[in-house]
């Protein structure tokens, strides 16, 4: 079943490649969707040409609140847990850039 694309969540990928325009001033080359939840939050690994990939989030903030997974990920590297840096955030839009812990599929038997 193929569902009509929705204009919201459009305008937010749209904000958030405004944003990361900004944040990363020229370096932006490429955003794909990098993983999917089972919230209202969604990835997207952002390539840089030459340079390593980061992970975009978008949470809305109706519905997400970023600030806890910030705090999270701060108490956790402290404590020596490799966790994703949090590299720039929007706390208002729900924008959060990370570092790319990278891309292992997972293999089904």
């Amino acid at each position: 079943m193929v569902t009509a694309p929705d204009p919201q969540r459009d305008a937010r990928r749209q904000a958030l490649e405004a944003w990361l325009a900004e944040v990363l001033a020229g370096q932006l080359l490429e955003v794909q969707p990098a993983s999917a939840d089972a919230s209202f939050r969604r990835y997207f690994r952002v390539k840089r040409e030459g340079l390593d990939s980061l992970i975009a989030m978008d949470a809305p903030p109706p519905h997400e609140d970023c600030r806890p997974f910030v705090q999270a990920a701060k108490v956790f590297a402290e404590a020596g847990v490799r966790v994703p840096q949090v590299l720039a955030e929007d706390l208002e839009r729900g924008f959060l850039l990370l570092s790319d812990l990278g891309f292992k599929p997972i293999l089904m038997c």
